[in-house]
C-alpha cells in the first residue's frame, strides 16, 4: 500500500498533466519522442542486469558490491552508447523520422544513464524493503517530468521538450533513492572493494551472460510495434499509439508494478527459506490481480473511445479506439507481468531467454505482417492485441513452470556457487 499510494499520486500528476500535454504537443511530437526514446534499447542492459541480483545475497556487503558493479557497468555502457550515437545517431534518427532530435542525442545518453541508476537503486530499495523511498521516488520523478515538459512545451520547443522532461524526472528519482540508500546503509557501502566487485561479478555471471540478451530481446519486442507502426503509417499514428499505450500502462504502473516490487522482495526471501511457498504466493498474487482488473478493463474498453477526444482533443480520436482494442492484451499484462521477474530470483535465465524470443516474435511479427498486408492502422493494432494476449498467457505459464521446478528441486533452479 505504501508503494501503491506513492505511485498513485504520481499517476494522478501524470493524468492531470496529460490533457495539457496533448494540447501543447501534437501527435507527431509524441511519435517523434517515442521513437527517439525507443532507440535506447540498450537502456535495459546498461547495468548488464547485475542490478536484478541485488535482492538475492544474504549478506549486505555482497549486495553493496553488486550495486557498485551495476553502477560501473552503467557508466561503461552509457559511454559506449554515446560513441554509437555520435557516429550513427543522425543517420539512425533520420531513418526513423525523428531527425528533429539529432541536436539532442546527448540527452539520450543521459537518459540511459539515469535509467540504469534508477534500476540499480530501486532494486537496492526492494532488497531493504524501503518502500517509502520507492513511493517518494515515483512522486518526485513524475512531478519533475511533467513540470519540465509543460514549461518547455509552452516555450514551443516541440518534441525535444518531452525528452528533456523525462531526463529531468529520472535524475530527480535517482536523487531520492540515493539519499535514502546512503542514509540507511552507509556501513554496507563502506565494504565495497574491487575484490568484492570481482567476486560478485563471477558469482552472478549468469545475469549478464543470459539475462542481458533476454532483456534486450524483450525491449525490442516492446518497442518494435511502435517503430513498425511509424515505419508503415507515419509518426502521427505512432504518436496516437504511444498515447494509447501510455493510458493502458497507467493501471499497470500503479498497481501491478507496485505489487511486482513487493512480490520480488518476498519471493527472494521465500526462494531461500521456504521454496514450496513460492507457488502459493504466485497463485494468490495472480488471482488477486485478475479479480481487481477484470471489471475496470471492461469499463475502459467501453468508455475510453468516447472520453479520449473530450479529454485530449479531437486530434486524438483514433488513440481512444486503440485503447479499446488493446484492453485484452493489457489485462494480461496487468495480471501476469508483476510476477515475471521471479525468473531472476530462481535464476532461470534460460527460460527467460525463451520467453523474450516469444515476445519479440509475436509482438513485432504481428505489426510487421499487418503492415505488409496493407491493413489499416486499426487492423495492425488489433493483430498486435490478439497475438500479444497469447504471448502474455505464455509469459505467465513460463513463470509458473520456473516456480514449480524451484519448489520441487531448488538446487536445479539456481547456481551451485555460494555467496561471496
Amino acid at each position: 500500500m505504501t508503494v501503491v499510494s506513492g505511485t498513485g499520486v504520481a499517476q494522478l500528476v501524470t493524468i492531470a498533466a496529460s490533457p495539457v500535454l496533448s494540447r501543447i504537443y501534437s501527435p507527431s511530437d509524441f511519435g517523434i519522442y517515442s521513437v527517439a526514446s525507443s532507440i535506447l534499447i540498450l537502456g535495459v542492459v546498461t547495468c548488464l542486469r547485475y542490478e536484478f541480483a541485488i535482492p538475492l545475497p544474504k549478506d549486505d556487503a555482497a549486495a553493496a558490491n553488486l550495486l557498485g558493479l551495476a553502477v560501473l557497468a552503467n557508466l561503461g555502457m552509457s559511454a559506449a552508447t554515446g560513441v554509437i550515437l555520435l557516429l550513427f545517431g543522425p543517420w539512425l534518427l533520420a531513418a526513423l523520422g525523428a531527425s528533429v532530435i539529432t541536436p539532442y542525442v546527448g540527452l539520450l545518453v543521459l537518459l540511459q544513464a539515469a535509467v540504469g541508476f534508477l534500476s540499480a537503486l530501486t532494486n537496492w530499495a526492494i532488497r531493504s524493503k524501503s518502500f517509502s523511498a520507492i513511493a517518494v521516488n515515483s512522486l518526485s520523478q513524475s512531478g519533475t517530468q511533467v513540470s519540465v515538459q509543460i514549461g518547455i512545451g509552452l516555450a514551443g520547443l516541440g518534441a525535444p521538450g518531452l525528452l528533456l522532461g523525462t531526463v529531468a524526472g529520472s535524475f530527480a528519482g535517482c536523487a531520492v533513492l540515493a539519499h535514502a540508500a546512503l542514509r540507511a546503509h552507509v556501513q554496507a557501502f563502506r565494504r565495497v572493494t574491487w575484490a568484492g566487485i570481482r567476486a560478485v561479478a563471477v558469482r552472478y555471471r549468469r545475469f549478464p551472460l543470459f539475462s542481458s540478451w533476454s532483456a534486450l530481446l524483450g525491449q525490442i519486442g516492446v518497442q518494435a510495434p511502435l517503430l513498425l507502426l511509424v515505419a508503415f503509417y507515419g509518426t502521427g499514428v505512432g504518436g496516437e499509439y504511444a498515447l494509447a499505450q501510455r493510458l493502458c500502462l497507467l493501471p499497470v504502473n500503479l498497481v501491478a508494478g507496485s505489487v511486482g516490487q513487493v512480490f520480488i522482495a518476498e519471493g527472494a526471501r521465500l526462494a531461500q527459506a521456504q521454496p514450496s511457498d513460492l507457488r502459493r504466493l504466485f497463485v494468490r498474487t495472480t488471482w488477486t490481480l485478475a479479480r481487481i482488473g477484470i471489471g475496470p478493463a471492461i469499463i475502459v474498453a467501453i468508455t475510453v473511445p468516447f472520453l479520449v477526444p473530450l479529454v485530449f482533443g479531437q486530434g486524438w480520436q483514433q488513440a481512444g479506439l486503440f485503447v479499446a482494442i488493446m484492453v485484452p492484451m493489457y489485462f494480461f499484462v496487468f495480471v501476469l507481468t508483476s510476477t515475471g521477474d521471479i525468473l531472476y530470483v530462481v535464476e532461470r535465465q534460460g527460460l527467460q531467454l525463451v520467453r523474450e524470443i516469444l515476445r519479440v516474435t509475436l509482438l513485432g511479427g504481428s505489426v510487421l505482417v499487418a503492415g505488409v498486408m496493407h491493413l489499416p492502422p486499426v487492423g495492425a493494432v488489433a493483430a498486435l492485441s490478439t497475438l500479444g494476449s497469447l504471448m502474455y498467457l505464455l509469459y505467465g505459464a513460463i513463470s509458473w513452470r520456473a516456480i514449480v521446478t524451484h519448489s520441487v528441486q531448488p538446487h536445479l533452479a539456481s547456481n551451485a556457487d555460494t555467496d561471496p
